[in-house]
């Protein structure tokens, strides 16, 4: 089953209509070459799935009909990711393809004190347009019915603000490890770039309530940091899901 996404504001629930535009409508009737009468399966990203019909295909739009329509319950487990810039671009795009993949629902671009890539603001626009079609590209490949929140880029300073349940900064000079407590609780990850975090930068996380922790003993990149704390989450529920119980 391929995924495609259309917005909530295209939706018409009163008329069991949606209507299918911009980029979605030139992949889905120009490139798949979907026609008349074929199903699709569209998702809004806030976990509603449609089953529908193409009813109609004009120049530039096409109106779907809505056959069934099934919602997904939002994850209890919400996993957010702080990840610092890097200076070579490649390498966070990479991350928000794989984070995205594994479930990540929220995502924080952030600046740090040893922060290389710090982008003026008439260039933020693109790179931020550049960063969702990456995330809602991610989202669909890998079928998810609720996709991520791409933040703005923040200063460290103000990610720290955060109330989620469980605060963690990744540390490589940490003997902390933490592989439990997952389930159900709202996380966040803090991953350094380059270099990683200045002690001040640790000590200002730890009086703000995030724990330091290690990722092991090998020195990852940040883009594998921030891949491999979403996957650890969800190695974690996966194995508290299966586990067979005592006796």
């Amino acid at each position: 089953m391929e995924l495609f996404f259309v917005p909530e504001s295209h939706i018409d629930l009163t008329k069991n209509r949606i209507e299918l535009a911009d980029q979605e409508f030139h992949h889905i009737v120009r490139v798949v070459r979907k026609k008349s009468g074929d199903t699709l399966w569209i998702t809004d990203g806030r976990g509603t799935c449609f089953q529908t019909e193409i009813e109609q295909i004009g120049k530039n739009s096409a109106e779907l009909k809505i056959l069934s329509q099934e919602k997904k319950p939002a994850p209890k487990t919400k996993i957010a990711v702080a990840l610092s810039l890097m200076k070579a671009s490649e390498r966070f795009d990479f991350f928000l393809e794989k984070a995205t993949e594994l479930g990540v629902a929220e995502i924080l671009p952030m600046m740090t004190h040893r922060t290389v890539s710090r982008p003026a603001e008439k260039q933020y626009e693109k790179k931020h347009e550049r960063w969702e079609k990456i995330v809602l590209a991610a989202s669909k490949q890998s079928r998810q019915m609720w996709f991520p929140k791409l933040h703005p880029i923040q200063p460290f300073e103000e990610v720290l603000k955060r109330n989620d349940e469980v605060k963690l900064i990744a540390y490589e000079n940490s003997a902390q490890h933490l592989v439990q407590g997952f389930s159900g609780k709202s996380i966040l990850f803090l991953i350094g770039g380059e270099g990683g975090f200045t002690e001040a930068e640790v000590l200002a996380a730890k009086q703000a309530g995030f724990q330091e922790m290690t990722l092991g003993e090998s020195v990852l990149r940040a883009e594998t940091a921030g891949i491999f704390a979403v996957a650890m989450v969800r190695a974690n529920l996966l194995s508290a899901a299966i586990r067979e119980p005592e006796g």
